[in-house]
Order: structure tokens, then C-alpha cells, then sequence
């Protein structure tokens, strides 16, 4: 595995970096037990149109004018990477692709801790993450942030991008960059407008 992509145990993930999403099902009261960090600051982004490598170039693009340097991508629940299904699956080469990118990095059906990305990677890594997040049901509570916890992004299986500003900082260098990308306002209910 690359220096500049790593794997990271899922209790380092949940002892370092607490403000990235969880969420955890409790059998005696039957209900999930949700944490999601507290911010004024929530964004729902989407491109006017195109197709999956702008919305990768541009997702790649404002994490580059945001200057950080090292991303932690985590999902919520604790599951593997990559299920048993996903894994057996040869209908769709790019997710057959994306399968055999992610083994070669020891991301396989029993790995359910962090990766840690540089940014120098984004270009390799990127494409592959969306890939699953729109190839495989169960990939869908994925969040990823910058190594210092400043803004949490999430990419939905429909090309719609979340983002979650945890500091007043981050939001104001935020609103400043996103004028620099395709971006555009999803016009969610309950969150703040760019």
C-alpha cells in the first residue's frame, strides 16, 4: 500500500477524528443510536449537468482551493468496505475495476476502518470511491474530511454533494472557493444557501 493511501484501524478513525458521522444499531431498543456533528454551516451542492468525471474533476477542484492536504474517509456504520456481494459481482467493469483497485490497496470484504488519503491521490482514488458509492446499495453512509475536522463531505449516489462546515473559518474560506467551481445550490430544505 502507498504512504500517500493508507489503511486506518477503525478505532484509531473513532478515537481521532470524532466529528466524522456514526452511527450504530442498538438491539434492545430496536432503533439506530445516530451522531452527527453539530454545525450551523450545511450545504447541499449539484452540478447544473454532466457526467461523472466533471463531478469528480470538480469535487477533486474544490477540495484543492479548500488547500487541504490529507482527507480520512470512514463510513458511519461499522461495516466492510466492500461487501460479499459487491465482491462477486461481474455486471459492470467499472465496479469490477473499482473492486480490483480497492484489493490492491488490502480494501477487501473484511476491512471496515479508514483510508487516509492524500491529496496528491485524489485523482486515483476519487474516481473509484464514487464508482461503489453509485455501483453498490450498501455503500451509502461514506463521509470523508480534511485531517483537521474543518468541513465533512459526503457524495450521494445521485451525484449531489453534502457539506458540512464544522467552523466558522472553514465556511467563510468555503463560500469564498465554491464561487471558483460548477457548482450550484440544491436548494435542500433545512440548510444554508451558497
Amino acid at each position: 500500500m502507498s504512504k500517500k493511501i493508507k489503511r486506518i484501524s477503525r478505532n484509531i478513525c473513532l478515537i481521532r477524528f470524532r466529528k466524522l458521522p456514526l452511527i450504530e444499531y442498538e438491539k434492545e431498543t430496536q432503533s439506530e443510536v445516530i451522531y452527527f456533528p453539530k454545525s450551523k454551516y450545511l450545504y447541499w451542492l449539484k452540478l447544473e449537468k454532466g457526467s461523472t468525471e466533471i463531478l469528480e474533476d470538480q469535487i477533486i477542484k474544490l477540495l484543492k482551493l479548500l488547500k487541504f492536504k490529507t482527507f480520512i474517509f470512514l463510513d458511519a456504520r461499522n461495516k466492510s468496505w466492500i461487501s460479499k456481494q459487491t465482491e462477486k459481482r461481474k455486471d459492470f467493469k467499472p465496479l469490477i475495476k473499482t473492486i480490483e483497485y480497492f484489493k490492491s490497496l488490502k480494501i477487501n470484504s473484511k476491512f471496515n476502518g479508514g483510508i487516509q488519503v492524500e491529496s496528491e491521490k485524489l485523482n486515483e482514488f476519487l474516481p473509484h470511491f464514487y464508482t461503489i458509492t453509485r455501483s453498490d446499495s450498501e455503500f451509502f453512509d461514506y463521509h470523508f474530511t480534511d485531517i483537521n475536522q474543518n468541513i465533512i463531505f459526503y457524495i450521494h449516489y445521485s451525484g449531489e454533494v453534502q457539506i458540512i462546515c464544522l467552523n466558522k473559518k472553514s465556511n467563510v474560506i468555503f463560500k469564498e472557493v465554491i464561487k471558483q467551481t460548477k457548482f450550484l445550490d440544491s436548494f435542500r430544505d433545512n440548510t444554508n444557501r451558497i
